[in-house]
Parts: C-alpha cells; structure tokens; sequence
C-alpha cells in the first residue's frame, strides 16, 4: 500500500501525479494499475465522495478541508492492504482499488465501513464538523469486454467508469450509501462521459460559435440590440443548441471557460459593428451560477470591457430568478461589484421562479425578461394577459425596462406595445444567427412596419421651449434616436399655441426667457393642460419660486444646465413613462367605472325579475291555496298517491268513504299497465257493498312519474 505523506504542502513537481496535499497517487496513477491488471484476475474498485465538502470550504475555508481530507484519507487507508492501491483522483474523490479482497460480500462489508468511518466527527479548527460519503463499487472480471484489434484478441476493462457509473447513481439516488455498478449504469455514464470528452475537443478545436438574436423597440421598431448565444458546431452532428451541452459544462466546470469566451467574442463583435455605425446597439449576454460565484468574474468582466474597448454600459448580463436565489447575500455583494464598473443587469424568464419582490426591489437590476411561457397564450389567455401587464406595471413602477420574449406573432406584438413594453424578441422578430447574418440585418435597415408595430395612434410627443436655437437643435439631436415626435418653441407665448393644436405629453421648457418665464409658461401649461409632464432644464433658477412650483404640482422635475446627456435622456423617458402610466390609469378608471355602471343596470334587471318572481310565487301560492280548498270540498271522493305508494292527498269526501284494506294496496296494482298520461278506470266495492268506478291519471312533470290522482265515481246498483 501507498504510505500518505500527510504534510499539509507538498511539491507535486518533485514526483509526477502524486496528490501535494496528501501524497497520494492520482487519476494517472490509477489507470495506470488498472491497465496492469492481468485478464483473468479479479479486483474490485471503490470510489469514494464526500459529500458537501465544497460547503464546509465556504463556510470555514480552504484550509479546513485540507485538514479534512487528509484525515479522511488516513481513514481510507485503514481498509487496504499492501497490496492494495489507495488514490485521490479529485477535489473530493478517493479510489480505493482492491486486489487482496476480492468476494463481492467482503467488497460490499468494506463499503459500508467505509461510509460509516467518513460519517464520524471531524475536528477542524477545535469544532465538530459531520461530513457524509457515497460510494460506488465495481468488479472487474465480470465486466471485462473483449475486443479484436490489429495484434490479435485484447481484453478492454472498463473498472473506473463502471465505478463512477455507480457513485454517480449513488449520489443521485442515494447520497451518504454505496451502490453496486450494473449494466444499465454504464449506458447512461459512458454517454456522459464521450459527450465530457467531446465538450474538452470542442473547447481545444474552437468548434463553439456565438449567434445574435435581435432585440427589437416597442417605440421606434429598430433593433435595439442582441442576446448573445452559444452554438456548438459538431464535426458529425452539426449545429447542437446549448439545452444539449450546457448542463455538462456546469457539471465539468468548463462553463466558466466556455462563459469567459463568450463574453469576450460578443463584447468585441458589438464593438467591430461599431465600424459600420451602429454604436447605440446593445449586447446581452447570459451568465452561469458559476460564472457568478466566482470572486473575480467582476474582475474578469471589467478587463473583457477594456480589452474589446467597449463601454459598460452597453452590455447587459442576463440571469436567471434561480441564481439570484441561490445565495443572495453574495449575488446581492457580486451585483453591486458589477454595477461599479457600469454594466446592466437582467432577470431572465421572470415570473417562472421565485418573483420575488423584495429582493427584486433589494437588488440593482436593470431589465426584466417576461418569459415566453406567458407571451405565448397572452392573446388568448387572460390571465397570461393580466400576469405579462403586472409584471410591466411593477418594472416600469421600479424604473427598470421591460424585454418579452418569444414574440412569434404580430397579434402578441401589438397586444405587448399597447402594454407598454419597452423591447420584444423572438422569431417574430428574427431567429438567432452568425455574426454575418446579423450585421446584413442591420445594414438592410430592418425596423417594424408601422402596421406590423402596430404602435398606438398616439405616437409621444415632446414640446420643447427655450429662447436659444442652438439648445433646440442640441436637444432634437440629442433626442432624435428615441422616437419622440419633436415639437419646439421660443418662447412660453408659441408654446401655449402649440399644445393648443396638438397632443402632447412631455414639455421641457427652459426658465430664463423674456416676457414669461418657464415657471410661469409650466404654471399656466398645468391649468390648462394638467396631464401633461413639465420639466424645467435651466442654468439659472429662483430656487424659491421653482420649489413652489414643483410643491404646487407646476413642475414635475428639475434639471440643470449644462445637462448629462445620458441623465437627460432617462429623466425624459422616465416622464413619458409615468404619463402613460397615468393614462393607463385614467383609461382603467373610466373602464371600471363603465364596468361598474353596466354591473349596476344587469342588478337593476335582476332585482325586477326577482321582484317579479317573487309576485308569482305569492299569487301561485294564493292560487294553490284556493285550489286545495276548492279539491277539499268537490263531493267527489278524491284521492292522490306517490310513486312510492303513499297517500299524499285526499278530500273530505274521500274520508267519508270505507275500504276494508289500505286503498293504496288496492289501487297499486292497477298502476304498472298504465301508460303515462293517459286516464283509465276500473272498478271497485268498498267494505258497505257499494260499488265505484274509479278514474285515475299520472301526474307526469319534466318526462318524470309524480304519482297518481284517483277520483271516485258511484254506481247505483249495489252487488249482493
């Protein structure tokens, strides 16, 4: 058996393959003994993980589980012989492969002392620390597999994947036991393993693409952007979608590679597109829960920026509600990490995890993504209408804008832009694709039709007003790109004429100008235009009169000159945004209000028909009431019987007749012939030798038998 050098460090370049930390051969040196095995020998190998040892080294650090892992070993070791072969062939992983024991029932006793040994306390750091283990077993003469080659007839062993087979079923089904490797096992485990070899060929071959898929505005219909997405292009298979891979890059670790050169390909295609003047464009790219525990990715996405020479505040990070969950108090530390340096922040498939919102308010996210779960059915499906609105409502509520995804149609487009929706994306749209393809796209000049846009007849409509023209035609360059509809005036006097003949949303008035001031022209604006948004952009203000005015409701915001471009542009589109928000309102409140007059006039009509029912059902009951007085007193004996055979009516005359036997056992076996709704007679003699003829009729109600009514005719010969 191999001796442990259990010297916390080591020099590994001294011996080649040997474990620094606790001098154990690794996975070179396992193989290597396997490959020696003889063809008919027999040997068994265990594998060993232990279970949570990444979370202990969160939570007391790497050199704890140092301490732990050796310790661990030493007590692994007390289960080999000499001749036996003990290896640590990863982070948290031993192989112990046995050559002395080799029946199945002593393999099986020393696998289940093994996992009992792991399970007892470990000291680090003066504490108790409880750590599990699962374990995978397999046996090597029965699964040798015999294959022809070029020399003549070779046995190919396939121990160590038969064993990982079985800890990886372990861990999966059965955490903290062990498992025996059978057959099907290694159909599913060989797989993973050729696409893990697969997936390191394809990083080395640079056989990984990026392809775009278009983001389009809601307000102008342009591509605003792109989300950058990952391809594999097989050598046999051809394009494979990252739902086929990217779990297994999690697994491997190889996604922060893989995520590192991808941010890196799309921050510098946006960059080189800037060449052909499209420097507004966007790039989103999608991060991994990896990706994002690392400490230094903030470090890593910082000097990607630099490299490519593209600024933060073009590229938008997307991830998912699951990662922000996952540990927030260091998602909520990276995120802020991530904003110093200016990039943007996204929530992907929003509405399919926890949505939460008190994290959501908690943490600096930009952009909320409506999952394409919603928008599919969202012309069809009211609640998916009423979920897509409320998600739109909260965002624009806590300033951040508002991608769907999955847009296929031009009825969930148009549906989406009269919800106000910043940004769609999806087929409808355009596919994702090469880097060529997208840049033909953008030089073609693609936008949205305006019918297929289907953008409100009511386009936004900004005023602005300053005595200056170089600041007006500084601000309509500013501002040309958004999709404003640009209306200007030189003074307070030409701005009141203006929103005399049109629509307008947003004024931004300067405040020193001769004969009307901007406060004063804002003042007059509100009385006569009270739903419009008013901001003043001045380099000189009363600071009295202003603050007044904005008390006051004259004015919705302040802002000075010289002005942040960027910070102008948000304040502006953050007022056109609460304009809508408040014509939403007002649209929902007259909404309700005719919903609520309508609901009032249909119980208007219900009360009459119940009032008029209630008339009914008292002269029914009236008219019932004189009917059974009326049948009471007829002198034609009378009498009713139910379905059941008993006596539910009878009359004063009746009573006064005299049957020796119950009437309803006499009358009974005359019913069963009887056709429904058809009267029929015979006769009877009562206990006094008189005769009757009786007549009787079903009461038929709704196809349904309520009983009989017989009435009692008298015949005037008497019987001796």
């Amino acid at each position: 058996m191999n001796e442990l050098n259990l010297t916390p460090t080591g020099e590994p370049g001294r011996i080649h393959g040997i474990d620094a930390l606790t001098g154990l051969p690794g996975r070179e040196g396992l193989l290597r003994r396997v490959n020696e095995l003889q063809a008919d020998s027999q040997a068994a190998l265990i594998c060993i993980d232990l279970d949570q040892l990444s979370a202990l080294n969160e939570t007391l650090g790497l050199s704890a589980g140092d301490v732990l892992l050796v310790e661990a070993a030493h007590r692994i070791a007390k289960y080999a012989k000499s001749e036996d072969y003990l290896v640590r062939y990863g982070g948290d992983k031993f192989g112990l492969l046995l050559t002395s024991q080799t029946v199945p029932s002593q393999i099986e006793q020393i696998a289940t002392a093994l996992i009992e040994a792991l399970r007892h306390p470990y000291l680090i750091a003066g504490r108790e620390v409880y750590l599990g283990a699962s374990i995978g077993l397999a046996f090597q003469q029965s699964h040798a597999v015999a294959h022809e080659s070029p020399d003549g007839p070779q046995l190919q062993y396939s121990l160590l994947r038969h064993a990982e087979a079985a800890l990886a079923r372990a861990k999966l089904t059965s955490r903290g036991s062990w498992i025996s490797y059978a057959p099907d096992m290694n159909r599913n485990f060989s797989g993973r393993l050729n696409l893990e070899s697969e997936l390191y060929q394809a990083i080395e071959l640079h056989q990984f693409l990026v392809y775009y898929q278009p983001k389009a505005s809601c307000k102008t219909g342009e591509i605003s952007g792109f989300e950058a997405l990952i391809r594999w292009q097989h050598p046999e298979k051809g394009v494979i979608l990252p739902s086929e891979f990217i779990p297994t890059l999690e697994n491997t670790g190889l996604i922060e590679r893989v995520g590192a050169w991808v941010l890196r390909a799309a921050c510098q295609q946006l960059k080189d597109w800037d060449a052909f003047d499209f420097e507004r464009l966007k790039m989103a790219v999608n991060v991994s829960l990896r990706q994002l525990n690392d400490p230094l990715f903030p470090e890593l996405v910082a000097t990607i920026l630099a490299d490519t020479g593209l600024t933060a505040d073009r590229l938008e990070l997307e991830l998912t509600e699951s990662m922000l969950m996952h540990d927030v108090i260091r998602t909520e530390s990276q995120l802020f990490r991530l904003k110093k340096i200016g990039v943007k922040l996204s929530i992907d498939d929003f509405g399919t995890g926890y949505s939460s919102l008190a994290y959501l308010k908690r943490l600096p996210i930009d952009t909320v993504k409506v999952d394409r779960a919603f928008v599919q059915d969202i012309t069809t499906d009211p609640d998916d209408a009423s979920i897509t609105r409320a998600i739109i409502s909260m965002a624009h509520s806590l300033k951040m804008a508002v991608v769907a995804e999955g847009i296929e149609t031009d009825a969930q487009l148009s549906t989406l832009i009269n919800q106000h929706c910043d940004m769609v994306q999806g087929y409808f749209i355009g596919k994702p694709m090469p880097s060529h393809d997208a840049l033909a796209l953008l030089q073609s000049g693609w936008v949205l039709a305006a019918s297929t846009l289907g953008r409100p007849a009511k386009t936004r409509t900004l005023l602005l007003v300053d005595d200056e023209d170089s600041i007006l035609s500084a601000l309509k360059r500013l501002l040309r790109r958004e999709g404003y509809r640009i209306l200007s005036a030189n003074s307070g006097a030409q701005g009141l004429e203006i929103l005399a003949a049109n629509d307008v949303d947003v004024i931004v008035s300067d405040q020193r100008m001769p004969n009307m001031t901007g406060e004063e022209f804002l003042r007059r604006t509100k009385d006569l235009y009270p739903e419009t948004m008013r901001l003043v952009l001045s380099g000189y203000a009363d600071m009295e009169s202003i603050t007044n005015a904005i008390n006051q409701g004259a004015i919705y915001k302040f802002m000075s000159k010289p002005w942040d471009e960027q910070l102008l542009r948000e304040c502006i589109a953050e007022a056109f945004r609460h304009k809508e928000m408040s014509d939403e309102n007002h649209r929902l409140t007259a909404e309700v209000a005719s919903k609520n007059q309508e609901l009032l006039f249909k119980n208007q009509t219900l009360a009459r028909l119940l009032d008029e029912q209630s008339h009914q059902s008292v002269v029914g009951l009236a008219a019932l009431s004189a009917s059974q007085e009326t049948l009471h007193w007829i002198p034609v004996p009378i009498v009713g019987v139910d379905s059941e055979g008993l006596i539910v009516l009878r009359n004063a005359a009746f009573a006064e007749l005299n049957f020796q036997s119950d009437i309803a056992s006499l009358l009974l076996p005359k019913l069963p012939a009887w056709p429904n709704g058809s009267a029929h007679q015979f006769e009877l003699i009562d206990a006094n030798g008189a005769g009757w003829r009786v007549v009787g009729r079903h009461l038929v109600t709704q196809k349904q038998h309520r009983g009989t009514v017989f009435a009692f005719l008298s015949i005037n010969d008497r019987h001796e």
